[in-house]
């Protein structure tokens, strides 16, 4: 048995081409069929990690030279887990320019309990520490996503 893949439009065309050399007078019908068969595998990706939400507080300090920013970071959704956040410090200089200084960080946990954290940062002399904030915290969940 021999095989032949043909696509529609082409069949449609083959078919009307056949009754139009048959005449008009008489009518024929003339039926084409195709088999072919396909085997196709399709693998399931690995999915190392999903993402998570996670949410955190933070208050700050001015110490010095220093801005201290302290914090937590909650997560509900799994208990491993890991991430980024970056802090962003405000300040005064003498001439009261305000500058903003961005410091990037990382954060993980093995079991389901809050990350705390606490961080001296350097902020220079004579300066005031306007604010100081956490911002774009991302989190990604280490535990193996369940089966379903």
């Amino acid at each position: 048995m021999s095989r032949m893949s043909v696509s529609a439009p082409l069949a449609l065309a083959l078919c009307a081409g056949l009754a139009f050399a048959a005449g008009a007078q008489q009518a024929e019908s003339t039926v084409l069929r195709s088999e072919q068969e396909l085997t196709i595998s399709i693998e399931k990706p690995a999915l190392a990690s999903t993402q998570c939400e996670a949410t955190t507080t933070a208050a700050y300090e001015q110490r010095n030279t220093n801005a201290r920013v302290r914090g937590t970071i909650k997560v509900e959704s799994c208990k491993a887990a890991s991430g980024e956040y970056t802090v962003t410090i405000r300040i005064r200089d003498d001439s009261g320019e305000v500058k903003t200084i961005e410091l990037k960080e990382t954060w993980q946990r093995a079991d389901d309990q809050d990350v705390s954290f606490s961080t001296d940062y350097p902020i220079g002399e004579n300066v005031d520490l306007v604010s100081a904030r956490v911002r774009g915290l991302s989190c990604t969940c280490a535990d193996p996503p369940a089966e379903d």
